[in-house]
């Protein structure tokens, strides 16, 4: 059972025209979007416990935005037991924003239940973690996208933890969570540096003449009135130290040159504004405290930044804004170009210094190579992008071109990454890439684009990539065109402020983007090194490299990243880092601890592929990808040395017979029956659960195989294929294969394997989750026999309510057919291959089967969708069961191919060991 703590508000504050309500408890929201607001702060919260926030939405009759997901937002802010504010780059179960560092979005009328069309009202709750040490949250409730006034009430605030509590009552105990709940949530331990005596050092490079601004945070367990400082050692071109006096600073023959830093508070927010000396190329920053046992630790990643003339906004003349005038804005604030009105051809050998452009630091198409193999994406004027059909490329694009209505496919086509193709056709077709290249930059000045998809991370980070690839090919041909040279080099220079500027800003925390980008930045770095920003550039790409790893993969291997696609991605992009960097000498250790780390997600995601080649389609799963043969290729190409280890070597091998699939933090478990000439069976079952930038609300769905059949599996999707309804219906729990109680869908939360046997020819695998907030525990029973012919799908609820209602689903393929052939059985049906789908309720009854296929009617009630083309849905049938009882219910469905493997797991889970395990308690 839960531990359940009810928190009170201490204040209340409206702001923007919101204001109290009639009735206490009640506040009114005008539409002064982002700006009208009601303000909740909550004292004595537990860290590392989750909350559950709810209230009640009552919405105007008359409200026009009512199919907008984000009609309002539930900001959350997080302060010390001081009142001081503490700096989260991530809060599981929030997303990052900037009005309100944290958030999560309140749907519009038509995402709530259908009963509020009559009521007007709507239940809406957002589940958070209150990360350590904060002790004081702050919740906003804020106008968004709302035409009307909208009135909340009976806000509540709850914490909560599954310990085994036998009681749902509440508590004024401190909240405790289990060990599995602490290491759900913590899947790779944040980075932040403990400081004692020894200083934590970061080099960054500087530009002559302009300030360097480092901003972060330092949190202490008390107030320390000595406080910490920051060590400042600049150095010159070739290495060598410069002596202080530094401006700004402060210095003492056993120190050296330093900036203390105030810790009067309990999180200290500071910025070191670094003027180099003269010469400086470099500085070497060491945080640390006075004392030993300060009890100090430094928030990272830090915030870097030029000063405000140097940003890329700043440079951009608007009046003049192709990239050729950017780069002769920037020559004459840095003095290196005194070329008076113009920027001349034959000066293009000075600014290249004469030399061949680096491109072995390219990524993007190293990737490209161990994800599609040698698959062409343009030839003979034709371009065919991902698992879209060909597309004639018009002689003078206009790049506006959409034409499959396809976010994925203008992603694509944004990133220009198919001139490469082009370009290595003829001389001839070089010149034309080229000149399409430069069309791009004259027809996209900086904050006008043509289509705004190309401004995002993955589009900037390969489109830079392919112009330094092009440059580089123009530069060694000998009739390139050298004034569209200098115009595409001009380009890329743009492209590294706005890389630099995002990685710098940490815009994009725990997220596979920043390190795109930062690799991106590291490639234009070394492909312009005598820039006067190229050094500074460098060390904030190589920075956010490493930060970047260390935040989304943890020392034992863990991944923070739902999606099992995008962990091959991450895996893909850290080894063929760890061979790209090889002269870096500054990456050395970075490159050696990642290696380490990856070796152990390797070897899972190889056993979590199913005997098709195919990883489980949980999170974001984008279309077009194999990948067992993504695997191999990467493993050939960048880690043949792991191809030596035998756990591996094993892996690869695919062993044959039955096997149970068990990693720790793993984020997946499940079962696979494999033979030559057999048909193969396979299960996976996922862990994740949260609000991340690939995650689904699919905590405890899974897919299965079974005669060499995919029967049950995911819905799909990914973010840059679908938007608006068909994306909020895609990562909603009503398109994954989960269980819910009395109609609630879950939220934001964690999950962990609580226990896994083999028993009886059987493989049982008992999950333990939060989703369903405080008012439920809830226990997910997985077993499957051998040969994978059936498979049990059990859920164990609780609750203090004397009833419960559990609604459950399955989703089946497209071309199996769904029918209900009894009160107590329904079928799927795939050629002359069958599918029972069979009852088993504990202590309750069974209250029926419900097919949806192609259901559309309003967002909250989509159902019978799969994603299985870029941009759309496709009907399918999905099957929905329902059992009901008194306040502890165990149920779900047995899945079978014949009669035979029905009788066996029906033995095996009636027996004494699994009807002890099925009964038993949270």
């Amino acid at each position: 059972m839960p531990g359940v703590k009810h928190i009170t508000p201490v204040s209340v504050h409206h702001a923007g025209d919101a204001v109290a309500g009639p009735v206490d408890g009640q506040h009114v929201i005008s539409t002064k979007n982002r700006w009208s607001r009601v303000v909740l702060k909550f004292r004595d919260v537990t860290p590392d416990v989750w909350c559950d926030f709810s209230f009640r939405l009552n919405w105007h009759p008359d409200e026009e935005a009512r199919n907008v997901p984000d009609f309002a937002t539930v900001g959350v802010a997080f302060e010390a037991e001081d009142g001081s504010a503490i700096d989260f780059a991530r809060v599981p179960g929030l997303t990052r924003a900037q009005i309100d560092h944290h958030c999560d979005y309140i749907g519009g009328p038509a995402y709530h239940d259908r009963q509020g069309e009559w009521t007007g009202t709507g239940r809406a709750r957002v589940s958070f973690l209150v990360p350590s040490p904060a002790k004081t949250i702050v919740v906003t409730i804020r106008s968004w996208r709302n035409s009307h006034p909208f009135r909340i009430e009976q806000a509540s605030l709850r914490q909560f933890v599954q310990n085994g509590s036998a009681s749902f009552a509440p508590t004024k105990e401190t909240l405790s969570p289990s060990q599995g709940e602490l290491q759900a949530a913590n899947l790779v331990p944040r980075n932040w540096r403990n400081l004692s005596v020894d200083p934590q050092r970061f080099h960054y490079g500087v530009v002559s003449g302009h300030r360097l601004f480092i901003r972060g945070q330092i949190v202490a367990r008390s107030p320390h009135p000595d406080g910490a400082l920051a060590r400042i050692v600049y150095r010159d071109a070739h290495g060598e130290e410069i002596a202080p006096p530094y401006a700004e600073t402060l210095a003492t023959p056993a120190i050296g040159a330093f900036v203390n830093i105030p810790t009067n508070l309990l999180a200290n927010r500071f910025t070191l504004e670094l003027l180099p000396p003269p010469h400086a190329a470099t500085v070497e920053v060491g945080f640390q405290a006075w004392s030993i046992d300060a009890g100090l630790e430094l928030v990272t990643p830090l915030d870097v930044s030029l000063e405000d003339c140097l940003l890329l906004e700043n440079i951009s003349d608007e009046a003049s804004p192709d990239g050729t005038r950017f780069l002769r804005d920037l020559g004459e604030r840095f003095g290196f170009l005194p070329m008076g009105s113009s920027m001349q051809p034959d000066r293009l050998g000075a600014l290249l210094d004469r030399g061949p452009i680096e491109v072995s630091f390219v990524i993007q198409e190293k990737l490209r190579a161990v994800q599609h193999g040698e698959r062409r994406r343009f030839a003979a004027s034709i371009i065919r992008l991902g698992p879209f059909p060909e597309w004639p490329l018009p002689p003078n694009p206009v790049w506006t071109e959409d034409p499959f209505h396809s976010l994925a496919w203008r992603l694509e086509f944004q990133s220009l990454d198919w001139l490469l193709d082009m370009a290595r056709e003829s001389p001839s077709a070089l010149s034309r890439a080229l000149k399409h290249a430069v069309s791009w930059s004259e027809e996209n000045p900086w904050g006008s684009p043509k289509d705004g998809l190309s401004a995002h991370p993955l589009a900037l980070a390969r489109r830079a990539e392919t112009f330094v690839e092009l440059l580089a090919m123009g530069v060694v041909a000998k009739k390139s065109d050298r004034a569209m040279l200098l115009s595409l080099m001009s380009e890329i220079v743009r492209h590294g402020f706005a890389l630099s500027e995002i990685a710098s800003q940490n815009t994009f925390p725990q997220s596979i983007h920043q390190i795109h980008v930062a690799a991106a930045l590291f490639a234009v770095t070394r492909a312009l090194p005598h820039l006067p920003v190229s050094r500074y550039w460098e060390t904030v790409a190589l920075h956010h490299l490493r930060e970047g790893f260390n935040e989304l993969v943890g020392p034992d291997g863990a991944i923070a990243e739902p999606s099992p696609h995008y962990r091959l991605e991450l895996l893909s992009l850290g080894l063929i880092l760890t061979t790209t960097l090889k002269p870096i000498q500054e990456a050395a250790d970075f490159r050696n601890d990642l290696l380490v780390r990856l070796k152990d997600s390797a070897r899972a995601l190889i056993a979590l592929t199913d005997p098709t080649g195919m990883l489980p389609a949980f999170g974001d799963a984008p279309h077009g990808y194999q990948h067992a043969p993504w695997i191999r290729r990467l493993l050939s190409t960048y880690a043949r040395e792991w191809l030596a280890d035998d756990a591996i070597r094993s892996e690869l091998a695919y062993p044959e017979g039955s096997r149970a699939i068990v990693f720790p933090h793993a984020g997946m478990v499940g079962a696979r029956y494999f033979e030559q000439g057999r048909p193969w069976g396979h299960l996976s079952a996922s862990l994740s659960a949260g609000r991340q930038a690939h995650s689904h609300f699919d905590c405890t769905s899974f897919v299965y195989a079974a005669g060499g059949v995919r029967w049950i599996v995911d819905g799909g999707g990914a973010s840059h294929n679908e938007v608006g309804t068909t994306r909020q219906y895609l990562i909603s729990a009503r398109a994954h294969n989960v269980a819910f109680p009395d109609g609630r869908e879950p939220s934001s939360g964690v999950a962990w394997l609580r226990s896994s046997f083999s028993f009886e020819g059987a493989e049982v695998f008992e999950i333990v989750t939060n989703v369903h907030g405080p008012d439920y525990t809830h226990r997910r029973i997985f077993v499957s026999i051998d040969n994978l012919n059936a498979l049990a799908v059990l859920d164990h609820f609780t609750s203090a309510k004397p009833s419960l209602s559990i609604d459950g689903l399955l989703h089946f393929e497209q071309d199996v057919t769904v029918v209900i052939t009894g009160a107590q059985t329904a079928m799927g049906i795939r050629g002359k291959k069958k599918m029972r789908v069979v009852p088993y309720v504990l202590g309750g009854r069974f209250a029926g089967f419900e097919i949806a296929h192609g259901r559309n009617d309003r967002p909250s009630s989509v159902q019978g969708f799969l994603s299985r083309h870029p941009g759309g849905l496709q009907p399918a049938s999905a099957l929905r069961y329902t059992f009901s009882g008194q306040s502890s219910l165990c149920g779900g469905t047995l899945l079978a191919l014949d009669e035979s493997s029905l009788k066996r797991l029906t033995e095996i889970i009636e027996g004494e060991r699994l009807r002890e395990l099925l009964s038993s308690s949270v």
